[in-house]
């Protein structure tokens, strides 16, 4: 035992600048349609808050801003979204101001559609939820979030936000952004 340790210390340290030299993976850029800042809205027109996309760690994830409108409910949360390569897939964790907690995986349909699901337990059982982002050609976005309780059989939407990208003026003069409390799960 003693001859064999020094022999794989030796070996351990011979790998280590061969795990240093390996290249990263390239960076996964299905999602950047959705990087930018956003003033969303309902399909009625109605302001539903206020969403800033930014990539970070160098381009291999973005980072979720959300500011609720206080009229439509409010609330604030974030979502880290990354491409993992060795499942081939994104994955968003998000979590709300109201406590509210999300992992989701998946990726681009062949509509060019970002599609994200998960399932997550409920004080009334098992939730599948399934969240689409769909780039428009005006460059707007169109996020549609449903859940379903009975395996997926039935959804009912949960919400149907239109993203248009804010003007500067908007985003500088916007400081924090609202603040409100938020209590559904988004």
């Amino acid at each position: 035992m003693k001859k064999f340790l020094p022999l794989l210390f030796a070996a351990l340290l011979g790998a280590v600048p061969a795990l240093a030299q390996t290249p990263p993976p390239p960076v996964n850029h299905d999602f950047d349609f959705w990087l930018g800042n956003w003033a969303v809205t309902t399909p009625d027109g109605k302001p539903a808050g206020t969403n800033r996309i930014e990539s970070i760690a160098g381009g291999y994830a973005l980072l979720e801003n959300w500011t609720g409108d206080p009229a439509a409910g409010g609330g604030t949360g974030k979502s880290l979204n990354a491409f993992n390569p060795a499942k081939k897939q994104w994955q968003q964790f998000w979590v709300g101001s109201g406590s509210g907690v999300l992992e989701l995986a998946g990726g681009l349909d062949a509509q060019g559609r970002m599609v994200l699901s998960g399932e997550r337990t409920t004080h009334s059982g098992r939730v599948i939820d399934r969240i689409t982002w769909t780039p428009n050609a005006d460059e707007s976005v169109r996020q549609l979030w449903d859940e379903s309780s009975d395996g997926g059989k039935t959804w009912q939407v949960v919400f149907d936000g239109h993203y248009v990208k804010r003007k500067a003026q908007e985003v500088s003069g916007s400081g924090t952004g609202l603040r409100a409390p938020f209590y559904m799960i988004w």
